[in-house]
Formats: structure tokens, C-alpha cells, sequence
């Protein structure tokens, strides 16, 4: 549960209160305004990265996934070894995730469980690039549940760009790793690149929501 502070007048504290079905406790301040609190379940959110085979969900596989919730904890780690795939050089050239370094690991359907219910127990799921996510999550059973919301920060991203630049893709694709320089984003050493991406991720949606709420 977390606490929930507001202030405005009576009607506006007791109006947001109700849409968490809750009754707050109202004070009045000195300048004559309310201020007021409520207990209110603060919402689950993660955010996730993987690293695949290759971009098709039939034919590739998920070897690398890394979830993190909104202060940065790293909720779930792990990497894969392929069912059927061999080689995928292409995607290992993007993700780092080679055939030499996945023999002797399980399957992703050894953790898919533990997984598809943290995904499943999220209220808002934020990726990177989500059509592409998505489906490798849909494909093997761990998508979010339908009342779950999905925050592309990708498309997060280029709305922002678009909303500053009028002449600029809204729908362009632009890699992480260029978004995250581009904001001054300090990357983690130490650590798999599905974890850092999944951080990156997380930093570029914090920043983008502050630019937003700045320019309000």
C-alpha cells in the first residue's frame, strides 16, 4: 500500500479518492487550501528486455530476458539455451548472446512459469520496441493480461521528438543504445546485456515522463 497525498479543494480531493474507492482524511492549511491523504495500492510496474535468435517468434526463440521493477531492482534474470535453433549470428551480433556461451543452460520454458506471473501480475509493462516484444512474449504464453497496460518507450520516445520537432517519424525506429546517448544516459558495466537494456529502458521512460512533466 502506499500513501497517497493531494492537495486542492474538498471536491478535488475527495473526487480523485473515489476513483481508488477510498475516503480520505481532509486538513485544512493555512492559505485556507485542503490537503488530504489516502491508502491506495501503488501499481506494479516492470520493465523487460530480451534477447532472441533472431526478429521471427515462430522460428526463433527467446535465450536472454531480464525484468526489472520501476526503481531498477532486477525482479527476474535469466539466459537460455535454444530448443531448436543453432546458429543465430545476426542476433548475436545485436544481443551478444552466442551459441558458445548458452550450452549447458535451461530452456526458457524452464522458468516460462515464474515468468508469465510476473508479467502477469504487472499493471503496466514497459518495453522497447513492444510490436517485436510482444509477439515473442505472446508466442510462448507470457504476454501481459489484457487489462495490463503496454508503454512502448520507443514510440514514447519518438511522440516526444515529434511533439518538440514537428517535421520528425513519430513512428521512426531508433535503437536504445541511441536514445540512451542521446539523453546522457550512464550505462552499467558488470552486467548482461539484457539486464543493462532492461535499465536503459527504464532510464529513457523516467526521463522522457520528466521532460513531459516539465514542459507542463
Amino acid at each position: 500500500m502506499a500513501c497517497v497525498r493531494v492537495t486542492g479543494s474538498a471536491d478535488e480531493i475527495e473526487l480523485l479518492a473515489r476513483s481508488f474507492r477510498k475516503n480520505p482524511v481532509l486538513r485544512c492549511r493555512l492559505d485556507g487550501m485542503m490537503t488530504g491523504y489516502f491508502e491506495a495500492r501503488a501499481p506494479k510496474v516492470v520493465c523487460l528486455d530480451l534477447g532472441t535468435t533472431g526478429p521471427n517468434p515462430v522460428e526463433d526463440e527467446i535465450v536472454a530476458i531480464a525484468i526489472v521493477d520501476w526503481a531498477g531492482n532486477a525482479v527476474h534474470e535469466g539466459k537460455y539455451k535454444p530448443d531448436s535453433r543453432e546458429l543465430w549470428q545476426a542476433a548475436s551480433e545485436v544481443n551478444g548472446v552466442t551459441p558458445d556461451n548458452q550450452m549447458g543452460l535451461p530452456s526458457f520454458f524452464d522458468d516460462q512459469l515464474k515468468i508469465r506471473e510476473i508479467i502477469w501480475g504487472a499493471d503496466e509493462v514497459i518495453v522497447y520496441n513492444a510490436s517485436c516484444v510482444m509477439r515473442f512474449l505472446g508466442h510462448n504464453d507470457a504476454a501481459p493480461a489484457s487489462g495490463a497496460r503496454v508503454t512502448d518507450t520507443m514510440y514514447e520516445y519518438c511522440q516526444w521528438l515529434g511533439e518538440t520537432n514537428r517535421n520528425y517519424n513519430r513512428l521512426a525506429h531508433i535503437e536504445l543504445t541511441d536514445v540512451a546517448d542521446h539523453i546522457g544516459y550512464d550505462r552499467p558495466d558488470g552486467m548482461s546485456a539484457s539486464l543493462a537494456n532492461a535499465l536503459a529502458c527504464l532510464g529513457v521512460q523516467k526521463w522522457i515522463e520528466r521532460q513531459r512533466r516539465e514542459e507542463q
